[in-house]
């Protein structure tokens, strides 16, 4: 099954968002899945903010491997970016099945329903990320979407990162 705490994607969201990398990708206790080539040629990619490229890469990556979640919900991103909400919903939704534990996955949905004017399903998704927030794991994400949906309401506007 797929973990979010490849060091891989927290690289990848380094690039992307400053820390929120590591809000979203926490380093986890459990061994790192080996993944081929092809999988880190599409964070490359996505890293260097070619998301068609890299949404190419990981839709050859998951015909060959669909039930990783970690490559659905980078799907879900890079279509998010290009703002293919309907695509990139489908594609947390897809990631979400596999792991509806997966941090990326639930906190980039949120960010989603935001950016699409759903508050109250990024509210419902602030609290699996609650559910979520054992042990300091995804706590940093709870927080963030909690101050995202807060902010969002004060003013209307999503902020840039994740």
């Amino acid at each position: 099954m797929a973990r979010a705490g490849l060091p891989i994607l927290i690289a990848l969201l380094v690039a992307l968002g400053g820390n929120a990398a590591t809000a979203v990708f926490p380093e986890s206790s459990n061994s790192e899945i080996e993944r081929p080539p092809i999988f880190h040629a599409g964070v490359k990619a996505i890293e260097n903010g070619d998301y068609a490229k890299g949404l190419e890469i990981m839709r050859s990556f998951v015909d060959e491997d669909p039930q990783d979640a970690d490559a659905w919900t980078l799907i879900g991103f890079s279509l998010r970016k290009t703002k293919r909400y309907v695509d990139s919903e489908l594609a947390y939704q897809k990631a979400l099945e596999i792991d509806p534990q997966n941090l990326a996955a639930n906190a980039y949905v949120a960010k989603l329903y935001l950016e699409t004017g759903r508050v109250q399903e990024a509210e419902q998704k602030l609290a699996v990320l609650s559910d979520l927030c054992i042990g300091g794991k995804g706590c940093d994400e709870r927080q963030k979407l909690a101050d995202m949906i807060e902010s969002y309401k004060k003013t209307g506007k999503v902020g840039s990162d994740w």
